[in-house]
């Protein structure tokens, strides 16, 4: 990672953002962030002025639009300058070994390796009010055989990942400290050896030189002021030294929400300037002596402690694959971090919400057991019934109708379908009403209220066939699933006459569905839909499965999700190399290595991007909601789907996994309840366990080197005609021979 430094006096392009993502600074600097991949850490449901973003080589803005934290490791006697930014210096990028958003990066150079890892958490101030806080642990370690002298700075720039203009900044008269615009942003667990501030972002060079500023305090009126705390260690072999730092997230600032534009017909800007004089929450600034008494490393662990709580005690998903299993813990937490105050946006800073994103990344949430986030998000849909576009989608009432019945079928909750029904009432009568009367049809993009009873201020016009330009194979495949998901919806409420009613309306939209589409399903934007997420026909013989049995593996493209998806119809159809072969291959791109993530695959929304300071293309957004969910959900249906009414295991895993180890699903929600299992390699034996009980029966679809199956008591289980295993009822443990 990063470029091999010159030891040379380097230039600084120091420019304040004026109008949008192309205005981002150049990396004219080995020291300056590289820009390419970066996550969002935080708390999952907050203002996303709140969040801390984070690039692999360890640089972190906490809060966005603040400023850039900085380490860099000088070689005493080298009289070299080490940065994870650099070429030629070794360094990877880590979450937590369970896939918690705790990032760490690790720096091997000069004879030591440097660890620096981070935590964000909310705690209460003196003052009772909540504020944010960020730990970060920067661990030195000589593994050689000879003592090493290096020097430590911890730096304060107005560059960063997600950096801003720093106008005035201070040294405590202690010197283990900074204040930006008088207020706290950086304190140390121990006192440095050094501080000092500038008033030009000239640090760096300094550094290079392995020197400090002189000054306590700089001021700046073009936000350029930088500083550091210089550490000077000498490590005996095997010796290491742990330093901790706290950063308060936004103390003494406005957190501010998006305002979008809604005017950009493609992708709404964000017009909420950082930190304005009015508005927003103010955060409290706790002080320096309250930041003192907070040890970093006890944040970390705070931090860890609360994904270990959001995910449950036990690893969700164990394989002899690690990345998989990680993936699946680490791309959940990032979509937990795009929601912003019940809002399921696209991404962080970059996008509002799209109903086609923000439903896959509701499914996550139901798939995880985070059946509140789910709630949130399905809310947010029936406040907002069209988003994303300045313009109705008409792929979107029969997505927020989708995604209320996978939430019907995941919990079960009559007080909570009690409370929605009446809106899906109205989204199901919606979609009777455009696609069963002439138009022009009208609807608001505010409300559930649609047709001519809408004022004519209120007025837009919906067009069916209107999503990404114009897909019906799509937006109508949603109709279909919107509309049964309603009559399941009305019949479990008791509305039978409305169940039946709508349940009509979905087949005769299917029946002409499968007469326009039918002989064509693969193509375009059916490849999205058709299987998955909208069944709209059998997964087993069918024109479907006919059309989607032979899809195979599908490598990363553009507009990521697409092949994802793609996959994933293959996978309902039966081809296990559909699933596993695209993850597999997905896990080996550059964005998923260490932090699992993927960008949009092409230009995406650029958000308030422009607000900051930061190498970073405002036109990429990273983490993407729709592209990293369509990897989640294909990673847990390879491992366990429904079908109708029975749970089909194993379906996508590699063959050469029942020869290698472990696999394990702890407590996974399903439509028939929570499920647990676990084949062990050692007996070949399949237990399940939990209160999933599927009419249909448990489905094993395993490779054709399983010859037939066992019960404990002896009986013999052989495949049925399509290939499949059903094990009976009652059974709940099955040995497999090969």
């Amino acid at each position: 990672m990063g470029r091999t430094a010159a030891i040379a006096v380097l230039t600084f392009l120091i420019l304040s953002p004026k109008s949008g993502a192309a205005d981002r600074i150049e990396r004219t600097s080995p020291l300056n962030p590289r820009g390419r991949i970066h996550i969002a850490i935080g708390l999952p449901d907050t203002v996303d002025t709140l969040k801390t973003f984070v690039e692999p080589e360890g640089c972190f803005s906490p809060g966005f639009a603040t400023y850039g934290i900085h380490f860099w490791l000088y070689d005493v006697e080298g009289k070299r300058l080490i940065a994870a930014t650099m070429d030629g210096v070794e360094s990877h990028a880590t979450l937590s070994p369970e896939g918690f958003l705790v990032p760490r990066t690790t720096l091997n150079a000069s004879g030591v390796s440097l660890l620096t890892e981070l935590g964000a958490v909310r705690r209460s101030a003196p003052s009772g009010e909540p504020m944010v806080l960020v730990g970060a642990r920067a661990c030195l370690t000589n593994p050689g055989e000879r003592e090493r002298r290096m020097a430590l700075y911890v730096a304060l720039r107005p560059l960063g990942p997600a950096g801003g203009d720093v106008r005035r900044l201070e040294a405590t008269e202690a010197g283990d400290a900074l204040l930006v615009d008088g207020h706290t942003a950086l304190v140390a667990n121990e006192r440095p050896a050094s501080a000092g501030v500038v008033a030009t972002d000239t640090i760096g060079e300094l550094a290079m030189a392995g020197a400090m500023p002189a000054g306590r305090s700089a001021e700046s009126a073009t936000g350029d002021c930088a500083g550091a705390l210089r550490y000077d260690l000498t490590l005996a072999p095997g010796q290491s030294r742990e330093l901790g730092f706290i950063c308060p997230v936004l103390a003494g600032r406005r957190a501010v929400g998006h305002r979008w534009d809604g005017k950009n017909p493609w992708a709404q800007l964000d017009e909420a300037r950082p930190n304005p004089a009015v508005g927003g929450v103010l955060q409290p600034d706790a002080g320096v002596d309250c930041y003192r008494s907070i040890k970093a490393g006890e944040v970390i662990e705070e931090a860890n402690g609360f994904w270990r709580e959001f995910f449950g005690a036990r690893a969700p998903v164990v394989t002899p694959d690690e990345r998989w299993n990680r993936a699946f813990v680490a791309i959940a937490g990032h979509a937990a971090m795009t929601m912003n105050e019940g809002a399921p946006d696209v991404a962080v800073i970059n996008y509002n919400v799209f109903n086609r994103d923000g439903v896959y990344m509701a499914n996550i949430f139901q798939k995880l057991g985070r059946f509140d986030l789910a709630e949130r998000a399905i809310d947010y849909f029936l406040a907002h019934p069209f988003n994303g576009r300045i313009y109705p989608e008409a792929d979107n009432p029969g997505q927020i109708l989708w995604i209320m019945g996978e939430h019907w079928r995941f919990t079960r909750d009559r007080q909570w379908l009690a409370r929605v029904y009446p809106s899906a009432r109205k989204i199901a009568a919606m979609i009777r009403y455009y696609r069963t009367t002439p138009g022009p049809h009208w609807v608001n993009v505010a409300s559930l209220e649609f047709g001519q009873a809408l004022p004519p201020e209120k007025r837009q016009e919906f067009v069916p066939g209107r999503c990404d330009g114009h897909h019906p194979e799509y937006t109508e495949a949603f109709d279909v699933a919107g509309l049964r998901a309603a009559a399941l919806m009305a019949e479990a409420i008791g509305e039978k006459d409305e169940a039946r009613e709508w349940s009509a309306r979905a087949e005769a939209l299917f029946a002409k569905y499968d007469e326009r589409f039918g002989d064509r399903l693969p193509r375009e934007y059916g490849s999205y839909c058709v299987l998955w997420p909208c069944r709209l026909y059998p997964l087993g013989e069918s024109r479907a499965f006919e059309a989607f049995r032979l899809i195979g593996a599908q490598a990363s493209a553009s507009w990521r999700y697409f092949p994802l998806a793609t996959a994933h119809q293959g996978l309902l159809a039966g081809n296990r190399e559909a699933a596993w072969k695209t993850i597999n291959e997905h896990l080996e791109h550059e964005q998923m290595r260490g932090w699992f993530v993927l960008d949009e695959g092409g230009k995406s929304g650029a958000g308030g991007w422009r607000f900051a300071r930061t190498t970073w293309n405002g036109d990429v957004a990273m983490p993407h909601g729709w592209a990293i969910a369509e990897l989640w959900l294909l990673v847990r249906d390879a491992l366990l789907f429904e079908d109708g009414d029975r749970l089909v295991l194993l379906a996508g895993v590699p063959e050469e996994w029942f020869r290698e180890g472990v696999i394990r699903v702890e407590n996974r929600p399903t439509h028939f309840g929570r499920c647990t299992f676990e084949y062990d390699r050692k007996d070949a034996s399949l237990s399940i366990a939990g209160e999933a009980n599927p009419p249909g029966g448990f489905v094993l679809r395993l490779p054709d080197s399983v010859k037939h199956l066992t019960t404990p008591d002896g009986r013999r289980i052989e495949r049925l005609g399509g290939g499949d295993f059903v094990l009976p009822a009652e059974c709940r443990e099955v040995r497999f021979a090969f």
